[in-house]
């Protein structure tokens, strides 16, 4: 008959000796913590809940608060997360993924026992694969949003903004000043250099664009030349094509060697329409930049146009 009355712990008891069944027994509380965490953080693998366990547990367990944790790929290192303010880290864990990518994890804190760093190294060998899915994911999410050319938000990304920053725009009696850039004739960039010299071109605007707005405004790749400028709460129309003439000189001077160590330019076209006085729909208020884009290259590119409300031409898609 089988004793229904043991348990592991009393089959622990038999078979390990006096002298070490106490630390068996904690190693044995410790694994199954470690493995009740791992378990709750794959149950959800959002960054915020993920760093806010981590963070809990390194508090609880081991009483620390300075650590940070950074992703190294091709030695180019990005911080994931940091929490304190150390400057000089007693501790460090790092694990390799490839030859060239790794996740090392930080911590100050000087009074760790033996038994604590062991510890650590069981839990970040077990959470630093989590920590590695979640970079990925957070990777792929990214690529997603931005465009990998010019690192400029893409459609999408845009999308998804406006989906939070109409209505907010809405309540707050904001006004957007909207600027579609067209890079004029840009295709004989490709044709006379190259598809190389071409998207070094484009990334040169783009950072152009960036140094010329504020850091609150938005700046986005609509695809090929094109780019569109959202100025977020501008004080007057007068004020967006202020702000329109500047980045269309700015542009317009901002050159890049070509191979034959000319300073190689372009014009740039520009069509501006307001939100909400064109339209509370923000996706319409583009449309209308479009238009007036259209007009601009109409009038023979390098042309600043304002949609005019009356405008009675069918809309163009560039």
């Amino acid at each position: 008959m089988i004793d229904n009355e043991l348990t592991l712990l009393d089959r622990l008891n038999e078979i390990v000796d006096e002298v070490h069944i106490d630390e068996v027994k904690k190693i044995i509380a410790s694994l199954s913590k470690i493995n009740k965490l791992k378990n709750a953080i794959e149950e959800d693998l959002s960054e915020d809940i993920l760093y806010e366990k981590i963070c809990h547990e390194l508090k609880v367990e081991f009483d620390i608060t300075n650590f940070k944790i950074v992703h190294v790929n091709d030695n180019y290192e990005s911080v994931l997360f940091e929490s304190g303010d150390a400057n000089n880290y007693s501790y460090v864990f790092k694990n390799t993924f490839s030859s060239n990518i790794h996740i090392n994890i930080f911590l100050d804190n000087n009074t760790l026992s033996e038994y604590q760093i062991l510890s650590l190294n069981t839990y970040f060998k077990e959470l630093v694969h989590l920590l590695y899915i979640q970079f990925v994911l957070l990777d792929l999410q990214k690529s997603s949003t931005v465009d990998h050319l010019t690192q400029l938000q893409n459609r999408t990304s845009f999308n998804i903004e406006m989906k939070t920053l109409v209505p907010l725009a809405i309540r707050e009696k904001m006004k957007f000043g909207v600027l579609l850039i067209n890079i004029d004739r840009f295709r004989a960039v490709n044709d006379e250099h190259g598809d190389e010299f071409g998207d070094e071109f484009l990334k040169l605007y783009a950072n152009t664009i960036k140094e010329n707005i504020r850091t609150s405004d938005i700046a986005v790749r609509f695809g090929g030349g094109e780019f569109l400028v959202l100025l977020i709460h501008v004080d007057s129309e007068e004020r967006t094509m202020q702000i329109a003439e500047k980045l269309k000189n700015k542009l317009a001077d901002t050159y890049l060697l070509s191979p034959n160590s000319d300073q190689f330019k372009k014009t740039v076209s520009i069509g501006v329409a307001m939100f909400p006085e064109d339209s509370s729909d923000i996706h319409e208020v583009v449309k209308f930049s479009e238009v007036a884009l259209g007009d601009a290259r109409d009038l023979g590119r390098n042309q600043l146009v304002r949609y005019e409300n009356s405008h009675s031409g069918s809309i163009e898609f560039f």
